[in-house]
């Protein structure tokens, strides 16, 4: 299968380039920078420099028709909700105008690939007990710009299809963690900081609120649903993505002590307790596992020793 993958020098581009590669598709991807980090210049997968942000329907339309993909990935997003309060008009332009710019473009190149825009489960903000675990149906409530501007970006891709017919599914992923995430995200904050401890580097693990539960799925367990989406998930329909388990980050911490060589000493900073953290967020994909038959491969054990170990090469 021809694949286009948007942002695929991220995070999870990286992670879905290695697994669409591995399953024999041809992958172009599209980056603002148009450069592979350096930790995946490996990946058999072209790269091409697009600014999504800049709103160029028509050059996009014709990197569509010259590469004719049957499937196209968008992650390219600013996925960052605390970064998105600082900068709300640099979100929305990438997140809302980059996917108005991708579907255009499709409009335009005069084919009719499947396109999978990827959303986030943050959309359904701070969800009321009944709505747990949380299913498509529950209201979205959003409660920062980058979780905004995911929802519309959402109903943007129902109103291509209902209007234009575009062969477009969207997912909804909810936390997702792996080896090479930023560590601007808890889950690879801790594994950093432990890793931090061992090397030496600093002397104690720095959290905030460890009793916030959420529904983690490994990065390479999204990537293969992102492609089963694309082979098998219904036009027009949203997808939420997650494994249906919440942990509690103090036990994902025990976890990563546990696999520490040295002991790991832990404290809480007020500094880091937000009070609006929301409590408690795990996904219904119920809907995701009877369209394309996917299920977790990865436990939670295995992503954050995986992750730890990520953390220890990087580091040394």
């Amino acid at each position: 299968m021809r694949a286009l993958v948007t942002g695929i020098s991220g995070f999870v581009g990286g992670h879905l380039a290695e697994h669409l590669t591995g399953m024999g598709d041809i992958v172009v991807g599209l980056s603002s920078t148009g450069k592979w980090p350096r930790e995946l210049e490996g990946i058999a997968a072209r790269i091409e420099p697009f600014d999504l942000a800049g709103g160029d329907d028509a050059a996009l339309a014709d990197i569509i028709a010259r590469k004719q993909p049957e499937a196209i990935y968008h992650l390219a997003a600013q996925a960052n909700p605390q970064a998105s309060v600082a900068d709300p008009r640099g979100t929305w332009a990438l997140n809302l105008g980059g996917a108005l710019t991708l579907l255009e473009a499709v409009k335009s190149s005069g084919l009719r690939p499947r396109v999978v825009l990827v959303g986030s489960g943050v959309c359904y903000g701070n969800p009321a007990p009944e709505h747990m675990p949380v299913s498509e149906s529950c209201p979205l409530r959003p409660n920062n710009p980058y979780s905004a501007s995911k929802a519309a970006a959402d109903l943007l891709g129902i109103q291509h299809y209902l209007a234009h017919g575009t062969d477009v599914v969207m997912a909804r992923p909810f936390n997702h963690a792996g080896p090479r995430q930023s560590s601007t995200y808890v889950l690879s904050a801790l594994a950093r900081q432990v890793a931090e401890v061992e090397a030496g580097k600093k002397p104690r693990v720095e959290v905030g609120n460890l009793d916030i539960v959420r529904d983690f799925t490994d990065v390479r367990d999204v990537a293969r649903a992102y492609r089963l989406l694309a082979l098998k998930g219904q036009p027009g329909e949203i997808y939420n993505l997650g494994s249906g388990r919440g942990t509690r980050l103090a036990d994902a911490l025990d976890t990563l002590r546990a696999k520490a060589g040295i002991p790991i000493d832990v404290f809480v900073d007020p500094a880091r307790v937000r009070p609006v953290d929301q409590p408690l967020l795990v996904a219904d994909a119920s809907k995701l596992r009877a369209a394309v038959g996917w299920e977790p491969a990865y436990t939670i054990e295995q992503t954050l020793s995986d992750m730890l170990d990520y953390w220890r090469k990087s580091l040394s």
